[in-house]
């Protein structure tokens, strides 16, 4: 009963303090349990999941440098322009932009060359940079886990606990949660309000407001012309036409010096000029992927091959080493992967898939080194720290192995195989009934699976014996 009263005692203080926020949108009081401090950290810790669920960061520094150039000129006259802003293109052809809690924003690769002059980019961002000031994200994952995360928090500063791991799977939750957000979008209102904004922000910055009915005509031509290519980025907003009507009505309300500005098109176009020859590349790239999906691997290297002859593109090589992969021509996968990695060595998957390679030729030590690597560059990679287990798992390193699984299991507690291969350490270490334990988990949390049927197995002997 006392523990009770003491957490409603802190609870209610906590809503006493947080429930105080002043929306700098609206000028309006509402209820947030989220300081900004607290928003920003959660945007940087979410922001690497965010990064790869979107195939990684595009590697052109110049192009980079640009869209954080206008993306840091239109959030500098925003309502929240002392919280630091991110600005981030993600490798990608999907149509698309979205943002985190925290300042942290991305455009695809996919919709950058759509984009026809400055004042669209402007738009794009200052309608991402609107979601951020208006906390629509960070409502979201309060509405959502807030509670469950405030007392997570609680808990682990009353027990003064500071594991590394249930914090990356704390983290790991929200993350989650935000990337649901992202790919749900935040409903009907909430996206006319970062319309609005998003005008008034390009428009501060110096930009023709008319980007944002540009942006939007151009995106309604698109689902017209191409209905898949932007399906997701339409599932969660208005019909269009409703948009550009509102945009139309918030720019008559702009003072008139305002409802002018520069566009900027030669500059834009001068910028995306390399990415334009580049995404021809990718269109074969994208192709052979959809091949090998199928299990078409002459079709898929034959197209991969096409996009090298345009440009030598990580992913290209990438997908090639994925061919062989299935085929179990590892040595050359292994080429293919290192030639993914002369191009792009923080590409996390080709570590991973190199480290698989490896395991298949039972060159274990070298898979440790490339799970590693994985598993540096992306700390909340499940299944790079589950490989890494099954890889000191064959090395007798035990103790190495329950680590990297233990942490593979806190990032994904129904991960398929890392239950399996915990219970073969601590099986081989002779502790029986942790094993029992991991085996009988294996088979709850994936019981079709291939390698559960060593679970299985396994967990019949214990029990005999």
């Amino acid at each position: 009963m006392k523990t009770l009263k003491y957490m409603a005692i802190i609870l209610s203080l906590a809503f006493i303090i947080y429930g105080c926020s002043v929306n700098p949108v609206t000028g309006k009081r509402e209820f947030m349990i989220f300081t900004d401090e607290q928003e920003i950290n959660f945007g940087k810790e979410a922001d690497p999941d965010i990064q790869w669920q979107f195939g990684g960061v595009y590697n052109d520094q110049q192009l980079s440098a640009y869209v954080e150039t206008v993306g840091q000129k239109t959030a500098s006259v925003s309502d929240r322009n002392k919280i630091p802003y991110h600005f981030k293109i993600v490798d990608t052809s999907d149509i698309n932009a979205f943002a985190l809690p925290g300042g942290y924003i991305y455009i695809t690769r996919g919709l950058l060359v759509r984009l026809e002059n400055e004042a669209q980019l402007s738009a794009v961002l200052g309608h991402e940079i609107g979601h951020v000031n208006a906390r629509h994200s960070m409502k979201r994952m309060q509405n959502t886990l807030g509670f469950q995360v405030l007392l997570a928090i609680l808990d682990q500063a009353a027990s003064g606990s500071k594991s590394y791991q249930e914090w990356r799977g704390l983290v790991k939750t929200g993350s989650s949660v935000a990337f649901a957000a992202v790919s749900l979008g935040y409903g009907r209102e909430n996206e006319f309000e970062a319309d609005a904004l998003g005008t008034k922000y390009a428009s501060r910055a110096g930009y023709d407001p008319q980007g944002m009915v540009q942006l939007l005509q151009l995106l309604k031509n698109l689902s017209e012309r191409e209905p898949s290519s932007i399906e997701l980025f339409f599932m969660s907003h208005p019909k269009t036409s409703d948009r550009i009507k509102k945009v139309n009505e918030e720019i008559a309300k702009l003072p008139p010096q305002n409802q002018k500005g520069v566009v900027n098109q030669d500059d834009y176009k001068s910028k995306v000029s390399d990415l334009l020859i580049v995404q021809k590349a990718y269109e074969h790239y994208d192709k052979g992927e959809e091949f090998r999906s199928k299990g078409n691997y002459s079709q898929a290297i034959n197209e991969y091959n096409q996009a090298l002859s345009i440009r030598n593109i990580a992913k290209a090589h990438y997908g090639i080493g994925r061919v062989y992969s299935a085929q179990g021509k590892y040595d050359q996968a292994i080429s293919e992967y290192k030639a993914t990695l002369r191009i792009d060595p923080g590409f996390v998957f080709a570590h991973n898939s190199m480290g698989i390679a490896y395991m298949n030729l039972r060159q274990y030590d070298n898979a440790v080194t490339s799970f590693k690597k994985a598993a540096s560059l992306y700390e909340n990679f499940d299944d790079a720290w589950a490989n890494l287990g099954e890889a000191h798992y064959h090395l007798k390193q035990y103790t190495d192995g329950i680590k990297a699984l233990d942490m593979a299991l806190t990032l994904n507690a129904e991960h398929p195989r890392a239950y399996t291969t915990l219970g073969l350490c601590y099986e081989a270490t002779g502790d029986k009934q942790k094993a029992i334990t991991a085996y009988e988990q294996a088979i709850k949390v994936a019981p079709k699976e291939s390698y559960t049927e060593t679970a299985r197995q396994r967990l019949s002997e214990l029990k005999k014996s």
